[in-house]
């Protein structure tokens, strides 16, 4: 007899493949849920008349909705209440930090030992389920308004805007510099984190509603931003903050020192792009020692690529784990496919040879400083503690840097000194009329759920200034 589970504590794991195995496959980790176990997920949910989790969701899914569908297995009723307000469920339901999220919210957690709802491996059940059924999936869209929008940058940000503007019925033309879509959704996230057919389910969703691309067009290069707007009503910016960065120490330019971007664009796609990476000739290497400075989401998924091309790998990164912003399952998944994690360890030069190849990173430990009134403690070196990490690789997972190839010469346009567009109001307009601009080109990197929520944004605002043609700019300058 099935043994009946407690709801509050009684959450269902997702199965993931064993460390020997995962740690030697590009092949998805997290396995997913069936049928059954998503089905008994969903009633663990109570169906809160006021969902705390939906306040927690950038995009404010319909979260109740969607898993009561579940409950009553009708997921294709959930697909279409889950694509109300996210065309990507196929990715967030694989790559949201929901434990800092939706489930951080769920009323589940209230009582002692009690564990939320798996909202996104709910969330990824439904987008799958219709995804390997076969049906050729169709969003209802309003009839064409005559106005045209230019969207520049296909990442999520990008993407996001194209499917709110062409399901109001805008004509929309996405300007990408790169060979395919997706940006960092296909650029820099491993093929065993988000496989490559679910992302393309969602992307090809968004074209189907008639959404025009130009890949391998540079805007600010092959066409400027001005030109653009001489063609079209409205414009998004969404070019991302991408390009590679490296920490500022001595020996940061041997040969075999790589930006995070660089080194995850030559593997996921076999190439780099000058836009993106500054690296150059990247090898992707196999039987090395390699050593991955950071420690978000983007370290981790530096770590976990280079597991699987047969690399000895080791993590530094100069805060604690407690203060790492990737997920503490994730930190343990590394651990177990033999990933040397040193916390509080600060790289503070790259060691090389004759030949300026990279042999080695000198560290130097840290201590945690408690500032009072400060959230988040300091760190500071300890004297003496300098040693020397060997390695043939060392990979910079230390952030993003600038990218304003495409609106640095548009007249009047505010950029601030990180060459972001940082000052765009509530709605993400601009201060130069009919531009808007959001994603990470706003604020220097963030979520792909984030992103999206811009894009959600901006897009109400635009629909609203092409169909009554105000416009009410309320930021700075």
């Amino acid at each position: 007899m099935k043994k009946k589970l407690d709801r509050w504590t009684g959450r269902i794991p997702m199965p993931v493949l064993p460390p020997e195995v995962r740690r030697k496959v590009f092949n998805e980790f997290s396995l997913g849920y069936g049928h059954t176990a998503a089905k008994d997920e969903a009633l663990r949910c109570l169906l809160c008349k006021t969902p705390t989790c939906l306040d927690s969701c950038p995009v404010q899914s319909k979260i109740p909705n969607w898993i009561e569908t579940i409950q009553k297995e009708s997921v294709f009723d959930g697909y279409k209440i889950l694509r109300e307000r996210n065309p990507f469920s196929s990715v967030c339901g694989r790559v949201c930090p929901q434990e800092r999220l939706c489930e951080s919210t769920c009323i589940l957690t209230r009582k002692d030992g009690g564990k939320a709802v798996a909202i996104g491996g709910l969330e990824r059940f439904i987008a799958d389920s219709v995804r390997t059924s076969g049906f050729k999936w169709e969003d209802e869209k309003a009839p064409a308004t005559g106005k045209k929008v230019a969207i520049i940058g296909g990442g999520p940000a990008g993407l996001a805007a194209a499917y709110y503007l062409a399901r109001k019925g805008h004509s929309v033309t996405i300007f990408e510099a790169l060979p395919y879509l997706g940006g960092v959704m296909r650029y820099g996230i491993p093929e065993c984190r988000l496989p490559r057919e679910a992302l393309d389910w969602d992307i090809n969703l968004i074209l189907n509603l008639g959404v025009e691309v130009r890949t391998n067009t540079v805007v600010g290069e092959d066409i400027t931003l001005d030109e653009i707007r001489k063609e079209y009503d409205a414009i998004f910016i969404a070019v991302g903050s991408g390009r590679g960065k490296k920490m500022n120490i001595p020996g940061a330019d041997l040969k075999g020192a790589y930006s995070a971007i660089g080194f995850l664009m030559k593997v996921n796609t076999g190439e780099i792009h000058p836009l993106l990476a500054p690296d150059k000739d990247i090898e992707i290497p196999t039987g090395k020692k390699v050593v991955v400075v950071g420690g978000g989401f983007t370290a981790v998924d530096c770590a976990l690529v280079s597991v699987r091309l047969g690399n000895e790998t080791t993590v530094v990164y100069r805060r604690t784990r407690e203060s790492s912003s990737a997920r503490e399952e994730e930190w343990d998944m590394l651990a177990e496919e033999g990933v040397d994690i040193r916390w509080l360890t600060l790289p503070v030069e790259v060691l090389g040879n004759d030949d300026g190849e990279v042999v080695g990173v000198k560290c130097v430990k840290m201590k945690l400083i408690h500032v009072e009134g400060s959230r988040r403690p300091k760190v500071e070196p300890i004297p003496g503690t300098e040693h020397v990490i060997p390695c043939d690789i060392i990979i910079f997972a230390v952030g993003q840097g600038d990218n304003p190839v495409a609106y640095k010469d548009v007249e009047g346009l505010k950029i601030d000194k990180w060459n972001n567009l940082s000052t765009v109001d509530e709605e993400f307009r601009t201060n130069v009329e009919g531009i808007w601009a959001g994603g990470d080109v706003v604020n220097g990197g963030d979520l792909v759920i984030t992103a999206i929520k811009h894009a959600k944004i901006a897009a109400e605002s635009i629909h609203k200034y092409l169909t009554t043609g105000k416009w009410e700019y309320k930021g700075e300058g």
